[in-house]
């Protein structure tokens, strides 16, 4: 039997809270410290709890769950960053890890020299560097930057170098973490060709990320984490809505849960507010009949201008039922480039959803399709029923009936033995 690229067998993860000494004077006067301020000293954090999963070679796993879920931990766990406290980790190839893009990087040094600092540390040769050089350059595009120091880079640019040494390694395994929230749309999906590029060489990859529609399209398999625990693995779909049913769950109650899915920005456009308004409306409403024409307003703030804009509304259901999508593109609306700050107003006429609690997620997307340059939700709304007073509709949408009627068949012969009966079907007005 061939053994998986990764395995995670009863994974704990322990952080002590308060060891270290800041100064000198802590060190000399902890031993003098009341009980109650050295118990401050023992308190622990168990980042991950008897986590196990495993990844066959070319295939793919996505880590999803909140923040502070111990999916980073678990990364660093498999790159050796750092180690387990109790538990069995199995790792078959070579690893390439995108989880401190340019942690490796010398501010002095140039670009050229960092590339070939850092693809050392990720374990290409030399020969395999000078091969490579060419290519990494040319993806990072800072072919006029590479005999720059490093310190003079921006972010972005910092980015794009770390991502394109670590991408073109080549690995048996690739370890990935948000890098595809970072850079501009153009560059994202440049990242995400690259890691299809490399599932289709065989590469195992392990990723996480809050983007769970990038998850999706990346992953075959997932694992909700939650406070260090594994809640669900398994299908990848099945997995996410293990994860947006947690999330909906603990909205219904009033918690607040710190997860990106809410919103999200690149360094082009954000979106600033998602509304859901009666027809006319100034401000957002909280009730609606499934019969009411309603205003769905999405809120942007561009910070250069977004050529052949698409909004993608996805309405979804407090138990994580998506009960409708709107893409502007599928309707053939051609909506006006976006600059500055302004609203995008889609129309529904009438709303059509049964009795229920939902709520928008808004993406805008650019000419480039695939990875979104912003993301929202609304708050939630309600829907009553057809009209004040009258019984709530179940279900997840209310049709359109146009009309109803009945029409007669012709009478047919039933045989009973010997016996033959005429049934002839009475139509009744309803």
């Amino acid at each position: 039997m061939t053994k998986p690229a990764v395995k995670f067998e009863n994974v704990s993860k322990r952080y002590r809270l308060g060891i270290g000494h800041s100064s000198l004077r802590d060190l000399v006067t902890r031993p003098f410290r009341k009980s109650n301020e050295a118990d401050e000293y023992k308190r622990t954090l168990w980042a991950l709890r008897n986590v196990s999963f495993e990844v066959e070679r070319g295939s793919a796993l996505g880590l999803i769950g909140p923040n502070g879920s111990g999916k980073t931990t678990s990364l660093k766990i498999l790159s050796r960053i750092t180690q387990p406290t109790s538990g069995k980790v199995e790792i078959n190839g070579r690893i390439s890890a995108l989880i401190e893009l340019g942690a490796g990087f010398h501010p002095d040094l140039t670009g050229r020299e960092n590339v070939y600092l850092n693809a050392t540390i990720l374990g290409m040769t030399r020969k395999e560097i000078e091969k490579r050089f060419d290519e990494i350059v040319a993806f990072s595009g800072l072919e006029r930057f590479i005999d720059t120091p490093v310190k003079r880079y921006s972010s972005g640019m910092y980015v794009r170098l770390g991502f394109s040494v670590a991408a073109h390694v080549e690995p048996d395994v690739l370890l990935v973490d948000e890098v595809l929230a970072v850079g501009d749309a153009q560059f994202r999906q440049k990242c995400a060709r690259r890691i299809e590029e490399l599932q289709k060489l065989g590469t195992t990859i392990v990723f996480v990320a809050h983007n769970l529609y990038l998850v999706k399209s990346v992953c075959d398999k997932a694992v909700f984490l939650l406070n260090g625990e594994v809640q669900y693995s398994g299908d990848v779909d099945d997995a996410i809505k293990a994860y947006e049913d947690y999330i909906y769950e603990q909205q219904a109650k009033g918690a607040k849960v710190t997860h990106h899915r809410l919103s999200g920005a690149s360094n082009e456009i954000a979106i600033t507010n998602v509304e859901v308004r009666h027809l006319g409306g100034a401000v957002a409403s909280e009730e609606f009949l499934h019969s009411d024409p309603v205003e769905i307003r999405v809120h942007y703030r561009a910070q250069k201008p977004i050529r052949d804009p698409k909004v993608v509304l996805r309405i979804r259901r407090a138990d994580g039922t998506t009960a409708a999508m709107i893409r502007t593109a599928d309707y053939g609306i051609q909506l006006d480039d976006l600059e500055g700050e302004g609203d995008i107003a889609v129309l529904v006429d009438p709303l059509q959803l049964a009795s229920g609690a939902f709520m928008v997620n808004a993406s805008l997307f650019g000419p480039i399709d695939g990875v979104p340059l912003a993301w929202a939700d609304s708050r939630w709304f309600r829907v009553v029923g057809i009209s004040p007073g009258h019984e709530e509709l179940s279900g997840v949408f209310v049709p359109r009936v146009a009309r109803a009627y009945v029409e007669p068949q012709r009478p047919f012969s039933l045989m009973n033995g010997n016996e033959t009966t005429i049934l002839e079907e009475q139509s009744s007005k309803s």
